[in-house]
């Protein structure tokens, strides 16, 4: 491990620093006072002892004020180590800059007005119905939230969580960091295990906020905007039974239980010998619809998108890790960090062929239930993620069914059933030591 001092956060080093100039300067002055009184005229003493004062205080000041202004710009939090490390900021850097050029391209950087005039010399694409506008998606462009920070001060870490997005992984790694031993962190998938992370981490002010972003690294985990839904839909709403075990049946109280009431007799009534409509909790191609009709503002945040969660246009994070790149990207922070050693997040899959083919099976046996139709729909919803984060949906509309309208003409009763995926595997996304005119 290194030394305390590197460790530190740049602004208390300044502090340490600055403090410490200070020490040194007051012993000078009364070794000079001394030796000055015996020698010269008590007014000629005082006048050069002032003049030295001021003259120290400047340089001090302007010392302080330089290495703080060299922390705010960022300077010193990352520094390459080694060539490919030197590789891999350029990767960041561009992905910085998508993100920037996306928020730009949704107006999160000008005014309602002006994103109005351009949407009416450029209206864009006609969207489905449900699906919010460019100019309803841009107030929530605007807004921003610390709410899913969490702030390492010890090491000098910022991490946005993204549910669904291996947060379950740094949430064990954020409780390594604070000394928390094993036997006091709440069983996986529990209500208390995030409760948990925030009583360890308590959310600080927005001020408090402001004065630790410059000086530490910020940095969130990103995943397919539709692993995450099949994520989401498979750990929360698929099994009752399991909601029940570890949520005391939360998700299905306020969610599946209203869904299933909104859409099933209609589903019922078209598939009346389909299994999916049969059974208490509500099938994928309904969750789906529920998506599309609701406000992306009112989503769980198990399911909303990035972009709402951890406003990049106004946060400016410096990494942008992919759970592509997981690997990679966590242990370039580490390094970054000295903690290399000190936590490790490995992924849990036994191999990625292994890993692939279960993702791919999941994602054919729900996304089989959509129309073609639903899953640009569902694109148009979390369209801000897809751009953002350089995101398609290839893989995914290629198992959905034509339709003449949103609902899917026909869902093929399949004997296989959708077994739910193990508790850090795919189905959480976690790893361990892991146009504008609405269409009628």
């Amino acid at each position: 491990m290194s030394n305390i001092s590197e460790q530190l956060p740049i602004n208390l080093q300044v502090d340490t620093q600055i403090s410490s100039l200070w020490k040194t300067w007051t012993m000078f002055s009364m070794s000079a006072w001394k030796k000055l009184s015996k020698r010269s005229q008590p007014t000629v003493m005082i006048a050069v002892v002032m003049i030295y004062f001021f003259v120290m205080s400047l340089q001090l000041l302007d010392t302080s004020s330089r290495q703080r202004r060299s922390a705010a710009r960022g300077q010193a939090k990352i520094i390459p180590k080694t060539p490919d490390e030197s590789i891999l900021i350029a990767e960041y850097n561009r992905r910085k800059k998508l993100i920037k050029d996306t928020c730009e391209k949704f107006g999160a950087y000008t005014t309602k007005e002006k994103l109005l005039a351009k949407m009416k010399i450029k209206p864009g694409p006609e969207l489905f119905s449900g699906v919010e506008t460019d100019d309803q998606l841009w107030s929530n462009l605007k807004k921003t939230s610390h709410h899913q920070f969490f702030v390492q001060k010890q090491h000098g870490l910022m991490w946005c969580k993204v549910p669904k997005a291996a947060s379950t992984s740094w949430l064990h790694a954020y409780l390594r960091l604070a000394d928390v031993p094993e036997y006091e962190i709440p069983e996986d998938n529990g209500m208390g295990l995030h409760a948990f992370l925030r009583e360890k981490y308590p959310l600080l002010s927005k001020n408090l906020n402001k004065q630790f972003m410059p000086v530490s690294l910020k940095f969130l985990v990103v995943r397919h905007p539709f692993e995450r839904v099949m994520s989401a839909y498979m750990d929360k709403l698929e099994d009752y039974q399991r909601d029940l075990k570890f949520r005391g049946g939360y998700y299905y109280a306020m969610y599946g239980a209203d869904i299933v009431a909104k859409f099933r007799h209609k589903y019922q009534e078209k598939f009346p010998k389909n299994p999916l409509f049969m059974k208490k909790e509500p099938s994928f191609v309904e969750f789906v619809e529920f998506l599309i009709e609701t406000p992306v503002t009112k989503y769980d945040e198990h399911w909303k998108p990035h972009f709402i969660l951890c406003p990049p246009c106004h946060f400016k994070f410096d990494v942008i890790v992919k759970m592509e790149t997981f690997d990679r990207d966590t242990n370039f922070i580490l390094s970054q960090r000295n903690l290399k050693g000190v936590v490790s997040l490995k992924k849990k899959h036994s191999s990625i062929g292994k890993k692939h083919k279960k993702e791919k099976n999941l994602a054919k046996s729900l996304f089989s239930q959509l129309s073609k139709n639903m899953v640009k729909a569902l694109f148009e919803k979390y369209r801000v993620d897809f751009q953002m984060f350089e995101y398609d949906i290839s893989d995914y509309i290629k198992y959905a069914s034509k339709s003449v309208g949103l609902m899917p003409d026909v869902i093929e009763i399949s004997d296989k059933t959708i077994e739910s995926s193990e508790e850090g595997e795919f189905d959480n996304g976690n790893t361990t030591e892991t146009s504008n005119n609405s269409r009628p």
